[in-house]
């Protein structure tokens, strides 16, 4: 009787793992924005062209984001996660390869968030490259002020996103930081194992 209670409690654990993968809403092929390549201030104008254009429509289904990204401009990154957040229908987001940067602030700014296992998941403190610029000290310093304020946009953002705390998310996040799937959602970056990402 013992061995049979433990082969029932190995299935049920086994079956509880099995569970522990997660299937995607149906969403109509329609209804599916990408969020592919580098975030710019151009495709991010198309994202939120198409965001807006799909709540605009009577139908009540969620709208879906894929999210395969290395990143971008911050400006245009923000302005995406802005939309997604006042949008009235129920936004998908599906983390899938690469979700770098801005791209994991998407990702992270669904109403449901979903990831596929072997995906790898990559924040830092905002970058610049900047080339054949020779500022003066007070120009300079007013473009330090303003990477300030766009830095503390970002950390607010994962901050809301994640249940953190502004203060948690600075000191994680002062160095390059990568993230496995489960990592990812262990960080409140993403909610579920994706199971297929139809």
């Amino acid at each position: 009787m013992i061995k049979k209670c433990v082969w029932i409690g190995v299935v049920i654990i086994f079956v509880a793992t099995l569970n522990a993968w997660a299937e995607l809403p149906v969403i109509a092929p329609e209804r599916w924005v990408e969020v592919s390549g580098e975030i710019t201030q151009e495709s991010a104008h198309r994202i939120v062209k198409s965001l807006l254009d799909l709540d605009a429509k009577p139908d009540p289904s969620p709208i879906g984001i894929r999210i395969s990204s290395p990143g971008g401009s911050l400006f245009a990154v923000i302005a995406i996660c802005d939309v997604m957040k006042n949008l009235k229908h129920e936004v998908i987001t599906v983390g899938i390869g690469q979700i770098v940067s801005g791209g994991a602030l998407v990702l992270s700014s669904g109403t449901k968030r979903y990831i596929s296992k072997h995906s790898m998941v990559m924040l830092h403190q905002p970058s610049l490259a900047i080339r054949d610029w020779e500022p003066s000290f007070s120009e300079f310093q007013e473009f330090s002020e303003t990477l300030i304020k766009i830095e503390n946009q970002m950390y607010s953002v994962l901050a809301e996103n994640t249940g953190k705390t502004v203060a948690e998310i600075k000191a994680e996040f002062r160095k390059e930081k990568w993230f496995t799937a489960e990592e990812a959602i262990a960080n409140g970056l993403a909610d579920e194992l994706l199971e297929s990402a139809r």
